[in-house]
């Protein structure tokens, strides 16, 4: 962004010392100042509402960064809780969600951004209370192709050791793959 700060426009020779100066000059003066106050403090409200911050949630609102190098970073973790009846898995929720199942539903895998030419991954956790419960997953408007080894029910029977579950779309969730990483003990 080009800044309206107006650097040229003030006459720095003025006041001339050991004569009477005009005070039109310093009309003049003040004036650019005055408007250089103005387009700074513009400027400023500018950066302060659309710049990355340190201190506070940002969201890039679909806007590419590239050439960057990324150390120590981490995936948002959602805690979905107990579940005893179907519900959607949300991606807006986080790529990191954790579940545990108390009867047979079905999981529905929602909420894909819709930006275009764009791939998004989740990655689900999921437990029983200690019974078996049969796990049915669904993509909302969309379908799942699943590898070899995942099927779209399955029998959840621990409440210690989970079923981890890996799904991906690069269309917004029209066509979601998945795969079953399988039980972890």
């Amino acid at each position: 962004m080009a800044s309206n700060i107006d650097t040229t426009s003030i006459d720095a020779t003025f006041p001339v010392a050991g004569q009477d100066n005009n005070s039109q000059g310093f009309r003049d003066n003040f004036n650019v100042s005055k408007n250089n106050f103005t387009a700074a403090k513009s400027e400023i409200e500018t950066l302060q509402t659309n710049t990355a911050k340190l201190n506070a949630s940002n969201n890039f609102a679909g806007n590419e960064v590239s050439g960057a190098t990324f150390k120590g970073n981490y995936t948002k973790h959602f805690d979905g809780g107990s579940v005893s009846a179907g519900q959607n898995v949300s991606m807006s929720s986080g790529n990191f969600q954790t579940f545990s199942i108390s009867a047979d539903l079905t999981l529905t895998l929602a909420d894909w951004s819709t930006q275009e030419d764009v791939s998004q991954s989740l990655i689900v956790q999921v437990v029983s209370d200690g019974s078996s419960r049969a796990l049915t997953w669904a993509a909302d408007g969309g379908s799942i192709k699943g590898e070899t080894n995942f099927t779209s029910t399955t029998a959840i029977t621990s409440a210690g050791d989970p079923f981890i579950f890996e799904f991906w779309t690069y269309d917004n969730g029209t066509t979601v793959f998945a795969r079953n990483l399988g039980e972890f003990s």
